[in-house]
């Protein structure tokens, strides 16, 4: 059926000669909205219709980085860590979802970015970034340019402890044996400090006191977040490497900018599982889980 209720009222959704056309009819009764689409489809069929070609929706990357985060900046002023979160959840978004036009994402492309990050992160994790994404979605539909959200209906994920896989120390070195160096450096960093792989990415270099021996984590998901985390023989290593080399303001910046932090190292962390003969495999974010360091009490930074 391509006549549908939301909002009140019913829209029509069909494709005529390869293009497809979506609209409200303002009316909240089905029959005259059934109606209403077989009148449009008769002025389309006698070439009466009219037709003004509305611009393609934006690719996804262009939406959220020129629409929804300057709207989410100005919306949340009053309250800047929910600005901050969908800051933060837009990065993996995009590096999923980026060159994808809006009205092409369907709850099929949510199920795969579900999978697809949760191999990677928490269920939590997974369920703030749906959660914003979910947010930007609803912009769209209030924006006219697509009638229904794709997240609706997506399931997110149970947040208890179940999907914790516990790795063993001979699994750590073969996996740290075949890891990159960057996914070294990483991995080493979550297994002695037990960092997120967030937090790990988005290290600055003024969060950083080697000379104390501690690192600060700024910002996080409770207040427990941010905290001081103090730093082993092999931590100040990496860090005092990296800090050297650093041309902007992260210390794991992303490939094509010093100045945004890294994203994601998926494919590196499936390359030296696949590599290690690791079965079954483990998320990255389970190596947090063997880190025994203390927290430091928070400090006036």
């Amino acid at each position: 059926m391509s006549v549908y209720k939301r909002g009140g009222v019913y829209w029509y959704d069909f494709w005529f000669q390869g293009q497809r056309y979506r609209q409200s009819t303002s009316i909240n009764n089905k029959t005259s909205a059934q109606r209403a689409e077989a009148i449009r489809k008769a002025k389309l069929a006698e070439g009466r219709a009219g037709i003004v070609h509305r611009e393609p929706c934006p690719l996804f990357e262009d939406f959220v980085t020129n629409e929804f985060l300057p709207w989410s900046g100005r919306e949340h002023q009053a309250h800047p860590r929910t600005h901050l979160r969908y800051k933060v959840s837009s990065k993996p978004l995009i590096a999923f979802f980026g060159k994808m036009r809006l009205d092409a994402i369907s709850a099929g492309h949510v199920e795969k970015f579900k999978l697809s990050r949760s191999e990677n992160v928490s269920p939590a994790t997974v369920n703030r970034d749906l959660a914003a994404l979910r947010q930007m979605m609803n912009l769209v539909i209030r924006q006219d340019r697509i009638p229904r959200n794709p997240v609706q209906g997506v399931r997110f994920l149970a947040e208890g402890p179940g999907k914790m896989r516990i790795v063993s120390h001979e699994e750590e070195e073969k996996y740290l044996a075949k890891a990159n160096s960057l996914l070294k450096d990483v991995a080493t960093i979550m297994l002695q400090t037990g960092m997120r792989p967030e937090e790990v990415f988005t290290i600055r270099k003024e969060n950083v006191h080697l000379d104390r021996r501690y690192l600060f984590v700024p910002v996080g998901k409770t207040k427990f977040a941010r905290r001081n985390i103090p730093l082993t023989d092999a931590t100040v290593a990496i860090l005092e490497r990296r800090l050297a080399r650093a041309k902007g303001s992260y210390l794991f910046p992303h490939r094509h900018d010093p100045n945004r932090a890294l994203g994601s190292v998926k494919k590196a962390h499936e390359n030296a599982l696949d590599t290690a003969k690791i079965t079954p495999p483990f998320r990255i974010y389970d190596l947090r889980q063997h880190a025994d360091s203390p927290v430091m009490p928070t400090l006036a930074q």
